[in-house]
């Protein structure tokens, strides 16, 4: 089974179509709130998901949080907040999200909203 179908099924969401690509950013807007962002990190915590798995929800809720921070919400938000410090924690399992958000050498007005944050987190390794 792939990781996305897993949390697909555990956690109720839709499964997208013949022409989903990339299943985690084409996600529709009602499973992108704060409310569904804290539920990938309580499956991300506590749903006992291998690597691969626990990759994929990472990579939805730092899409997640970025649309988050980019609709206003401020880094500091708790949902947020304990997306971050999942990634900082388990950065050698995520090292290519981190590589992928931080977007190093671009200046930051052509970045990702989530941008600063992830740098702050490579930087720290």
């Amino acid at each position: 089974m792939r990781p996305v179908d897993r949390i697909r099924i555990d956690l109720g969401l839709p499964p997208g179509n013949e022409f989903t690509q990339d299943w985690a950013y084409e996600l529709p807007e009602e499973y992108r709130t704060r409310a569904w962002l804290d539920r990938y990190m309580t499956a991300y915590h506590t749903g006992g998901y291998p690597p691969d798995v626990r990759d994929e929800l990472m990579l939805l809720a730092l899409d997640v949080s970025n649309d988050l921070l980019s609709s206003g919400v401020g880094p500091a938000d708790g949902s947020i907040a304990t997306v971050l410090a999942a990634l900082s924690r388990d950065r050698h399992q995520h090292r290519d999200l981190i590589e992928y958000w931080a977007l190093d050498g671009e200046p930051l007005e052509d970045c990702f909203a989530l941008t600063p944050a992830v740098r702050k987190i490579k930087a720290a390794a």
